[in-house]
């Protein structure tokens, strides 16, 4: 007996970072992490830093295990991840993040990098670092990887940082565009509708850029969420995207069936949302 529940906890451990909200079958995905430390040499100084920095890169990331993706889908998982549309592997993708010098090459200088034994920079060097994550959450039959990057050059006015979200279709392995869920010829529209009438929007009606505070509409950016449990969608802008960098990342909460009214759905959003049960009780009412 204890044999087996060894077993079935070690069973277990293979699906880690993959939380599901909703009784289904398991989403697999895997736990991949790394780090590499630096000392970089300059030919000119790393203002304010003198001519020797530190540089960190590191990574800790859900990923899909094999064959639970469409190739098409983990390809695009791959570019938005990394934003590196020239790898085509994990691997090959990981080490060109692990040895990136964050732009010193492109403005002129001359380095090198010296690639410390051990996983920590010395306290007395200012440094350069840049950490990305991700997360899988898994709500009915929508896996969504959470895909957040943190970067702080030395001699740059602040750091930067994203929030970027993929939608996979569980049971096709297929990546859900925010398209494939409904006619966004007028969504712009909606989404800005929603900044002015939803107080769960209040906070980003008073961050908008002047020239999106008196649009009639906002653009439709790439990374959205997907809820079908609390039945929403959350449209996420980056930094700069509608906003200043004081607001931080602006997301936008749009109820399916609010937004049911302004822009058509799919097939597809409609059975994730069971839009089509609301619309037979609007008709039956």
């Amino acid at each position: 007996m204890k044999k087996i529940v060894n077993y079935a906890l070690a069973a277990s451990l293979l699906f880690v970072a993959c939380h599901q909200k909703e009784s289904q079958r398991e989403f697999a995905v895997k736990q991949l992490q790394d780090r590499r430390c630096f000392v970089v040499l300059g030919n000119e100084p790393f203002s304010p830093a003198g001519n020797v920095i530190g540089l960190e890169n590191s990574y800790t990331l859900a990923w899909p295990e094999e064959g639970v993706l469409t190739p098409e889908a983990e390809r695009e998982l791959l570019i938005r991840c990394f934003g590196d549309s020239l790898s085509t592997t994990f691997s090959e993708a990981a080490d060109r993040l692990l040895y990136l010098t964050w732009g010193y090459e492109d403005e002129g200088m001359e380095i090198q990098l010296l690639e410390l034994k051990t996983d920590s920079i010395a306290d007395t060097l200012q440094y350069t670092y840049g950490h990305l994550e991700s997360t899988c959450e898994v709500n009915g039959r929508v896996a969504t990887f959470i895909i957040k990057d943190e970067i702080s050059v030395v001699g740059a006015a602040h750091g930067t940082y994203s929030a970027q979200y993929v939608n996979v279709d569980t049971e096709k392995g297929s990546i859900i565009h925010i398209g494939d869920l409904m006619d966004t010829t007028h969504l712009g529209e909606a989404i800005r509708l929603a900044v002015s009438d939803l107080d769960v929007n209040e906070e980003v009606r008073g961050c908008l850029f002047d020239e999106f505070a008196e649009a009639d509409r906002l653009p439709v950016p790439m990374d959205y969420l997907i809820d079908s449990t609390f039945s929403t969608i959350t449209v996420v802008y980056q930094l700069y995207e509608v906003a200043p960098y004081a607001c931080g990342i602006q997301s936008v909460v749009l109820p399916a069936y609010w937004l049911a009214k302004h822009v058509p759905f799919t097939a597809l959003g409609k059975e994730l949302f069971d839009l089509t049960k609301a619309e037979a009780v609007a008709v039956a009412e």
